[in-house]
């Protein structure tokens, strides 16, 4: 872990100019460019907010708010993991270059991730006010879960970049669990809906205490669960640490795969 932060410090200008790219690239030659970073998540609340909030009714207050609460960071996770996962794929001429370390897609990818989400933040904070509820001094919580949301992706983003590399296949998998995973999450309904028999999901289920975090800060205006941000903390350090040595064992392979 000390010689991955060693290294991205040492290249720490070249990620913020591939990040800078990465988010120019994104939008270029659309008409609406940086706006369809709020739009996206809007679209997905409206559709979500529709669907649960009328037509398939949620016996919760201020629904909208409750569900974009966690579906703004959700899509910031989803989103994220999916790039990273074939990220140093479409990097391949860089990472075949010596001096460029295959470590750095995945970073980059992860910090556009942060600066969308933070874009849309005033979105999410605008539908909460619009739904009742007001901002409250456990905002302040907000850049800590963003900083344990950090550390998972990108440790899952190191490992499952490598892998795919390797295996193509990976990008196939990851595109088909990641929607499984959404509904295994609390952010359409609540935590408390879950029948207990099946409450051990949650436990395990890193993203449930994010989403459980995020809504508890923004939503119910409490302070988050330690318990939950502790789990999160130790599963996004033992995938820091998995990823980096799964792409450090396939390091030497990389540039003769791509």
């Amino acid at each position: 872990m000390l010689e991955l932060l060693r290294e991205y410090s040492r290249q720490r200008h070249l990620v913020w100019v591939l990040t800078q790219r990465t988010l120019v690239a994104r939008y270029r030659g659309t008409a609406l460019g940086f706006l369809w970073t709020f739009l996206h998540p809007l679209l997905l609340l409206v559709v979500y907010a529709l669907v649960f909030g009328v037509f398939v009714r949620m016996d919760v207050p201020h629904y909208a708010a409750f569900l974009f609460a966690g579906l703004l960071p959700w899509w910031w996770f989803a989103k994220t993991l999916a790039i990273s996962t074939s990220s140093i794929l479409s990097d391949a001429p860089w990472v075949r270059q010596a001096a460029f370390s295959p470590t750095i897609p995945p970073l980059v990818t992860n910090l556009a991730g942060l600066v969308d989400f933070a874009l849309g933040l005033p979105i999410l904070l605008a539908v909460l006010a619009w739904q009742g509820v007001p901002p409250r001094p456990v905002l302040l919580y907000l850049p800590l879960l963003c900083l344990l949301q950090f550390q998972l992706a990108l440790g899952l983003g190191l490992g499952l970049s490598a892998l795919a590399v390797r295996f193509r296949d990976t990008i196939q998998l990851v595109q088909a669990l990641t929607p499984l995973l959404f509904f295994l999450t609390p952010i359409i309904y609540p935590a408390s809906m879950v029948p207990e028999r099946f409450s051990w999901l949650l436990t395990l289920n890193p993203l449930a205490h994010l989403a459980q975090a995020y809504q508890a800060v923004l939503y119910h205006g409490q302070a988050p669960a330690p318990l939950g941000l502790a789990v999160v903390f130790g599963l996004g350090a033992l995938s820091c640490f998995v990823g980096e040595r799964v792409l450090d064992a396939l390091r030497d392979r990389i540039p003769e795969e791509l």
